[in-house]
């Protein structure tokens, strides 16, 4: 079984709670929150930023604009599935979030320039 086929048959959307397996995509969510894991995890080499929780979200959602309210860990294995509140977990600091969006102006103004 892929990733993608593993997620939609174990994950359940982090904002409404349904299953996945009925969405068409699977819709990372990179939260501004630290992860208390170190599993499935996202940052930015070039920002200097690691260690966030993510979220997965169903289509229907993504739609209607819901934002997650769990963040989502599995271990390597994939036999444990966790969700975590996204309201306990501990925000990205003002500094890394100066950094992310000084390189998304970055990237966003380099590629409209040409």
């Amino acid at each position: 079984m892929d990733v993608e086929e593993w997620i939609k048959n174990n994950i359940k959307c982090c904002a409404c709670g349904k299953p996945l397996k009925d969405s068409k995509y699977i819709n990372g969510v990179l939260l501004e929150r630290k992860a208390k894991w170190k599993n499935n995890t996202w940052g930015n080499v070039i920002a200097g930023v690691s260690g966030y929780a993510v979220a997965i979200v169903c289509d229907e959602c993504v739609k209607k604009r819901i934002k997650p309210k769990y963040a989502v860990e599995w271990d390597d294995d994939k036999r444990e599935v966790r969700y975590h509140p996204v309201s306990e977990l501990e925000p990205m600091s003002d500094r890394e979030k100066s950094l992310l969006e000084m390189l998304r102006e970055d990237m966003v103004g380099g590629a409209l320039a040409g």
